[in-house]
């Protein structure tokens, strides 16, 4: 806990000390490149979705999202050049009183700059510690030697991530719901195990929600059910029609809606068979 808290401490001080020498300008236009490369990022994806899906040999919407990643970090890479060239840095200020007006307000972006990237980068660590925890309770179900589970590591970061006065702070601040993690942690733990995967699909909620026509339609396709019984997921994640269905609107709400925690734990209320019995 207390190195964590170190090391934040001390990056949140970089990042002031890198503010004051780059002047309120440059870092301030750093963060308006940061935060609007997402948006410029997402639109150019959109904009390229139908040809970056044909150049880039992934499932959809995979090219999209390099061809979004790739626009975006342009963009950032650009505007912190153009404002370097365009704006003085602290150090070039020939008043005192402006160099310091220039110090403490490139310090005050640097600040939020840092706790930007902090924001993030909590949520990418408590998101692999979910994931963490579903292995590391997979192991156990099967004794412990059949899988190996994530880095242990990354499950003490989010548990120590979440204790206490900060961690109640974090769960308030942070973009993703706390009932995510659970979600997640519980998902990885019914995938790994086919006994609760059939419980899962078992479940009457979820079955009434596969009972939509426009599911029920996809599941009785052909193709569909050709690819998913040959085990050939990658196609089937890639499928025109499953990626069709998955972005329509009525089928994104149904699911949103759905009681994902109720369902997971109703997958995991009984103890999973062993790997050994599965191929």
């Amino acid at each position: 806990m207390s190195f964590l808290y170190l090391a934040a401490g001390l990056y949140l001080v970089f990042e002031m000390w890198r503010g004051w020498r780059r002047g309120v300008v440059r870092h301030g236009v750093s963060i308006f490149a940061l935060l609007a490369s997402g948006g410029v990022g997402w639109f150019f994806a959109w904009m390229t979705g139908p040809i970056s899906d044909r150049i880039i040999p992934l499932p959809p919407p995979g090219g999209r999202a390099i061809f979004g990643l790739a626009a975006a970090l342009a963009f950032y890479a650009a505007a912190v050049i153009l404002s370097s060239l365009l704006f003085k840095k602290t150090s070039q200020q020939n008043s005192g009183l402006v160099r310091i007006v220039y110090g403490l307000g490139g310090a005050f972006f640097g600040l939020i700059f840092g706790l930007l990237i902090l924001w993030g980068g909590v949520t990418i660590f408590r998101t692999l510690g979910a994931v963490a925890e579903g292995r590391q309770a997979l192991a156990s179900d099967f004794g412990g030697t059949a899988l190996a589970p994530l880095d242990p590591g990354l499950a003490d970061v989010k548990g120590t991530l979440e204790q206490g006065v900060a961690g109640r702070l974090i769960e308030q601040v942070d973009i993703l719901p706390t009932s995510f993690y659970g979600v997640l942690t519980k998902l990885v733990r019914v995938s790994g195990s086919p006994g609760a995967a059939a419980r899962l699909f078992a479940y009457p909620g979820l079955q009434q929600l596969l009972t939509q026509p426009k599911l029920a339609a996809l599941f009785s396709d052909p193709e569909i059910s050709s690819v998913a019984a040959q085990g050939n997921y990658m196609a089937l994640i890639g499928n025109a029609k499953l990626v069709q269905l998955a972005s329509d609107p009525e089928v994104q709400n149904s699911f949103a809606a759905f009681d994902w925690q109720k369902a997971l734990d109703y997958a995991l209320q009984e103890t999973p068979p062993s790997p050994a019995s599965t191929p």
